[in-house]
């Protein structure tokens, strides 16, 4: 009779050590990881508290910022109008009359054929 090679299928017991030592840790660690997973998803929700708390603080700062730009725009108008006021025609001519001053008649006009200088003494 001939002899015919028989292959079996072998498996190593590695595999199924690393599947079993795998379920082994979870099993025996299941405390810690359960900490471990609580820890992180409370580090997740104080992150979180932070950056809204962030968003709210700056969106009320834009609204300070926005109020004032509004009283600004209404004291510039404001301004703008009585600048506007004071350069007319008729308060100018007002203000003339005001302050005493009265129309020229006839200019004199002088003479200067000898040029003058200022001596220092």
């Amino acid at each position: 009779m001939y002899s015919v090679p028989v292959q079996a299928a072998v498996y190593s017991p590695d595999a199924f050590s690393q599947k079993k030592s795998f379920r082994l840790f979870l099993r025996d660690h299941a405390v810690g990881l359960n900490v471990a997973s609580l820890m992180a998803v409370g580090l997740l929700l104080i992150a979180q508290i932070i950056q809204v708390n962030a968003a709210t603080t700056k969106g009320y700062q834009m609204r300070e910022l926005e109020n004032q730009i509004g009283e600004l725009s209404l004291l510039q108008q404001k301004l703008q109008l009585e600048s506007r006021k004071v350069q007319s025609l008729e308060h100018v001519a007002s203000s003339v009359k005001m302050l005493g001053f009265v129309e020229s008649e006839q200019p004199t006009y002088l003479s200067a054929s000898v040029p003058s200088v200022a001596m220092a003494q």
